[in-house]
């Protein structure tokens, strides 16, 4: 089955070679099988053709994390954000490279400003009490984890995680 996969991707490079999405797409197939040295080389061909494609620096991020090249990921990582800010998980997972590298105040910007496009997002709720709890920032952190509640009233972790936070100095 992954034989025939490749196959179609190559073949759709071959007869359309600005069509990005094919480049990921093949370069995800190759992750998959463990030749991630090929995925590069085709998520790099598809900069080269096609430079503004968020989801191909996303992409090229994420491979060069993986290959603990971080700082070259966080520059494909934010291109990706800048590119299509709107998207969450562009902003989630930038902001949270940023918060791995030191960059809180850096971070909860990101998160923030994706959580205005998206603010029903757990995950990004989730990063936003994570990191001020860390910054011993609890008011905010009780806000944010508040919202959680508020949003799913369902999830006893969530209650569970506004006590913690609420028990903080």
């Amino acid at each position: 089955m992954p034989a025939e996969a490749e196959s179609a991707y190559v073949k759709a490079i071959a007869l359309a070679p600005d069509l990005a999405p094919a480049y990921v797409n093949l370069a995800d197939l190759y992750r998959s099988l463990g030749r991630e040295p090929e995925g590069e080389r085709l998520l790099r061909q598809a900069l080269s053709v096609t430079p503004d494609f968020a989801a191909a620096h996303h992409a090229l991020g994420l491979l060069l994390v993986r290959e603990q090249r971080r700082e070259e990921a966080m520059r494909h990582l934010k291109r990706a954000y800048e590119l299509a800010p709107e998207d969450m998980t562009f902003g989630y997972v930038y902001g949270l490279g940023l918060n791995s590298l030191g960059k809180p105040n850096e971070a909860l910007r990101v998160l923030e400003e994706t959580l205005k496009a998206h603010p029903y997002d757990q995950s990004v709720l989730l990063a936003l009490v994570t990191i001020n709890r860390e910054q011993g920032r609890p008011r905010a952190a009780q806000g944010y984890a508040a919202q959680l509640v508020e949003l799913y009233p369902e999830n006893p972790e969530y209650r569970q995680l506004l006590g913690h936070v609420g028990e903080m100095p």
